[in-house]
Order: C-alpha cells, then sequence, then structure tokens
C-alpha cells in the first residue's frame, strides 16, 4: 500500500491518518488468537505483561513479536512498512510494540501524554513527526462506549510539551501533558474519536497528543501498537533511561526492516 499525497499531507498537518479496513476479517482472527494466548502464562515472556491496578486483569502486553507469529508478520507486511518508510525514509527499525487489553468493563484510562516523552527520557534524541510513528491496529470494533483512542489534532507542532509525572491515576505511572495545555489544544483543535471496525489501521506521531477514557462495555478493546523510528534515531549510548516496568520496552534487538510477502499473516494456521 502506497499512501497518497493527500493522506501525507494530511498526516504532517494532523499528525495521523486512519486507513480504514488495512487487515481482513480471516487476519484479524489471527491476531485476535494470538491477542489471547500473549495475556496468559503460555506466552514465552509473561514477565512482559502489566497488570491494572485491579491486580487481576491485564493492561499491557509488550515486546509481543517476540511471542506472537501473527504480530511479528502483521508489523513487516508491505500495507503497514511501506507507508511507514514513506513517512520516515528506507531506513527504519521497530522502536517498540505493546497490545493494549482495555478489558471489558476493567480497562483503565490513558491519560493524555505524548509518546515521545518517554522516549525521549530512553535517549531517543529525535521525535519529529518524519523522526518517529506509531502503526495503530484494532482488534476489536471500537466505538465511543469502549474507551477509543483519542487525538488533540495538529497538536504535535507544540513539540514536546513538559510533561506532569503521574503516578497516581493508573496502575501505569505516566508523563502526562498538563491539564491546562490539554484544554487549550483542544479548544482550539478540538479532539478526534478513532472509532471504526476491527481491522481498521490508525498512523500516529510521537509528539501527537493522545488519550482515551475508560472501556464501559461489555467488550473488550485491544490495539496492537507498533513504534518505528527512522534508521539514523537511535538511543544515545550510555543516555538517560527511565526505570521500566519490564526489560522489554524498548526492542531488544532493533535492526533496519525489510518486508516479508503480503500473504504472511494470511497463510499462519489458523486454530483448529
Amino acid at each position: 500500500m502506497k499512501l497518497t499525497n493527500d493522506q501525507i499531507a494530511a498526516y504532517d498537518r494532523n499528525g495521523y491518518i486512519i486507513l480504514k479496513g488495512l487487515f481482513d476479517p480471516a487476519e484479524t482472527a489471527l491476531l485476535q488468537r494470538d491477542a489471547e494466548m500473549l495475556r496468559t502464562p503460555r506466552r514465552g515472556h509473561p514477565d512482559a505483561n502489566v497488570i491494572e491496578k485491579d491486580g487481576t486483569s491485564i493492561r499491557a502486553a509488550w515486546a509481543i513479536e517476540m511471542d506472537s507469529a501473527a504480530c511479528a508478520a502483521a508489523y513487516r507486511l508491505p500495507r503497514v512498512l511501506q507507508p511507514v518508510k514513506q513517512l520516515l525514509g528506507e531506513d527504519v527499525y521497530l522502536y517498540q510494540s505493546r497490545l493494549n487489553y482495555k478489558v471489558a468493563g476493567k480497562g483503565d484510562v490513558f491519560q493524555w501524554h505524548q509518546d515521545y516523552t518517554s522516549w525521549y527520557m530512553d535517549g531517543m534524541p529525535h521525535g519529529g513527526h518524519r523522526d518517529m510513528l506509531t502503526v495503530l491496529i484494532m482488534l476489536d470494533d471500537t466505538k465511543t462506549v469502549n474507551g477509543p483512542l483519542r487525538f488533540i489534532p495538529g497538536s504535535h507542532v507544540e513539540g514536546m510539551i513538559d510533561p506532569v509525572y503521574d503516578t497516581w491515576t493508573t496502575s501505569y505511572p505516566l508523563h502526562i501533558v498538563p491539564d491546562d495545555k490539554v484544554e487549550d489544544l483542544s479548544r482550539k483543535s478540538g479532539v478526534v474519536e478513532c472509532t471504526g471496525p476491527a481491522g481498521t489501521a490508525v498512523i500516529f506521531c510521537g509528539n501527537l497528543v493522545h488519550g482515551s477514557t475508560e472501556n464501559k462495555s461489555d467488550h473488550d478493546r485491544r490495539n496492537l501498537y507498533f513504534a518505528y523510528s527512522r534508521g539514523g534515531n537511535r538511543p544515545v549510548p550510555g543516555g538517560p533511561r527511565r526505570k521500566h516496568s519490564n526489560n522489554y520496552i524498548m526492542n531488544p534487538h532493533p535492526h533496519a526492516l525489510d518486508v516479508v510477502p503480503d500473504r504472511t499473516l494470511r497463510d499462519l494456521q489458523p486454530a483448529g
């Protein structure tokens, strides 16, 4: 898949683009199957998972491509990697990956934040919209009631906003954008909810202000996230690093990525 000039212009202007139907139902089912496996001790790296503050339900699984063949295929498919390379250049690598679960009736909020704030604190020197971005893949039909991701369009032009370290709102401490800044930005630009059917993908940049509400529905809202960086943008050796909740938040094996055949995900053996 190749982005059009209009899509690239929209990404530059708004900080995100939405791609409906990027994954078909059969492919989405394979990703859903592995999502269920990743939340259990059956995954090869169960210590890469983070639990909600209720102590029982899962919040996120990190480094998902290490244990899921479906995820390992998805982030290198041409329809995903070609748009990434259009925006960041040919020499790109996977910076991190995760699966946020938003369990039905329990999935907690993600406060308003910028991803690059955390990446900067882990030594990443550049976080502009042509330096780093994330591809989100919706594994479930996403509606207002189950806590969709929300963006403030164009907020990436602010650069990295001085954060507040929030250790009290959720089980996962996060450097958040201050409330008064969120109010100012949303008053100027509004807020967009990323809703859509399972299989929808969203590309958004590291400085875009985003967050989500809790899941109040009877259905899970699972999102895959693959964060990419251009090859020349790597953590400064010996530079700053945060105290992470696990050892998998930064990809331990970052290398330049090549595409895999577009049927790679589709050809995986379905559960029988």
